[in-house]
C-alpha cells in the first residue's frame, strides 16, 4: 500500500532506493540533529556521497535528498521540506541551491514548511488522492493484507486507483481474477474438507462450478457470493486473461464493467474476512 513518510535517519534508505513507493515525502532538512545519523550510513546507501558533499550539506541533508531525487522523477507534487527558518523573511542556508531548482521548475516555495506549522501539513496530507482512497477502502485492504499478503492488497488498491482508466480494463479484470483465485486458495486452507473436495488431480483448487457447488451445498456461501464468483471468473476469463474475439464482437467491457466487478469483489473480500475470522489455518 502507499505510504506517508516523514523522513528521519531510519528512512533514508527507503527514500533513496524506493521513493517511488511513497505518495508523500516530508523531509526534515536537518538530519544531523538526530543522534543516529552518521556519514557512513549515507555513504553505504548512496556511493556518490563523499566528504565534500557531507561538509556542503551538513545540517541540511534533506536538501541533498531533494537534489538526489529531483532529476530522477517528478517529486515536486509529493516532496516537502521541513525547515526551522522562514524561507521568505529569513532566507535559509543553501537557499541559492534551492532557488536554482525553483527557477528551473523543479521545486517550489510552496514545498517548504516551517516546523510548527502542522495545520498546513495536515491539509496536504488530507488531500493526497491515493491516501484518501486507501483510507476509504481500509477494511478490504486490511483483510487482504492480513490473510494473503501485501501484494494482494497493493494490487487491489491499484485496481481501485485505475478503475476509470479505459486502457486498464483488461489488466484490471485479470488482476481481479487473480485476487479471487488467491481468496479461494486461502479458503481451502481454512474451511474443513474444502481442499479434499475442491481440488483437481494435481492438488490445485478448481476455480469453477465444482468448488462453488460444494461451498453452496455446505452452506459456506449463498446466492450473493456464488453469483459474484461466477461473474468475476467468467468475465475476467473472457476479457482479462484471454483475447476472446467471439465475446468481444457482441459487447466489450467498459470501465462500468470494472466498477461493477469491484463491488462484487468487495463483497467477496468481506465474506473472505468472515471465513478467516471463523476458521484457523490448517497445518
Amino acid at each position: 500500500m502507499w505510504k506517508l513518510n516523514i523522513v528521519s535517519r531510519p528512512a533514508l534508505r527507503k527514500v533513496v532506493s524506493h521513493q517511488e513507493r511513497y505518495a508523500l515525502l516530508i523531509i526534515d532538512r536537518n538530519l544531523a540533529e538526530y543522534d543516529e545519523y552518521d556519514f557512513e550510513e549515507i555513504a553505504e546507501i548512496d556511493p556518490a556521497y563523499n566528504d565534500s558533499l557531507y561538509e556542503s550539506f551538513f545540517e541540511r541533508e534533506g536538501d541533498y535528498l531533494l537534489h538526489k531525487l529531483v532529476y530522477e522523477s517528478n517529486v515536486m507534487n509529493r516532496f516537502y521540506l521541513l525547515t526551522g527558518n522562514s524561507i521568505r523573511s529569513d532566507p535559509v542556508r543553501g537557499y541559492d541551491d534551492i532557488s536554482m531548482l525553483i527557477d528551473f521548475g523543479k521545486f517550489s516555495e510552496k514545498n517548504f514548511f516551517e516546523k510548527g506549522n502542522e495545520s498546513e501539513l495536515q491539509k496536504i496530507i488530507e488531500n493526497v488522492p491515493i491516501l484518501n482512497l486507501q483510507k476509504e477502502n481500509e477494511y478490504y485492504l486490511n483483510i487482504l493484507q492480513k490473510n494473503i499478503g501485501n501484494r494482494s492488497s497493493d494490487n487491489f488498491l491499484k485496481i481501485l486507483q485505475e478503475e476509470d482508466d479505459k486502457r486498464r480494463i483488461g489488466d484490471n479484470l485479470k488482476e481481479m481474477r487473480i485476487i479471487y483465485e488467491q481468496i479461494l486458495r486461502e479458503c481451502s486452507e481454512r474451511i474443513p474438507d474444502m481442499k479434499e473436495n475442491c481440488s483437481n488431480d494435481y492438488g490445485k483448487i478448481i476455480m469453477g462450478s465444482q468448488t462453488a457447488n460444494w461451498l453452496s451445498n455446505n452452506r459456506h456461501i449463498n446466492s450473493v457470493i456464488r453469483n459474484f464468483f461466477f461473474s468475476i471468473k467468467t468475465i475476467a476469463s473472457d476479457f482479462g486473461n484471454h483475447d476472446n474475439k467471439r465475446e468481444s464482437s457482441v459487447y466489450e467491457p467498459t470501465t462500468d464493467t470494472v466498477k461493477a466487478l469491484v463491488y462484487s469483489l468487495k463483497d467477496i473480500i468481506s465474506w473472505f474476512g468472515k471465513i478467516c475470522s471463523q476458521n484457523s489455518k490448517t497445518e
